[in-house]
């Protein structure tokens, strides 16, 4: 999941993930951890599966805190 994310966004870019994402790996996850975490909604609506392994991985979900 994280390895498709990556080369999307460095293919075509993303509307939630800043591009500095595309810089290499480790700043995917970076930034993708942050915005897991700051803007869960708009990640979860932008980019369901990367939302669900970052859920899996942190053991959180972080867009249930978030009254809409």
């Amino acid at each position: 999941v994280c390895t498709a994310a990556y080369d999307s966004v460095r293919a075509q870019g993303s509307e939630v993930l800043r591009p500095y994402a595309g810089t290499n790996p480790a700043e995917f996850f970076a930034v993708a951890t942050e915005v897991f975490f700051n803007r869960p909604v708009a990640l979860l609506e932008h980019e369901p599966d990367l939302y669900e392994e970052l859920r899996s991985f942190y053991n959180q979900d972080p867009a249930l805190r978030i009254d809409i």
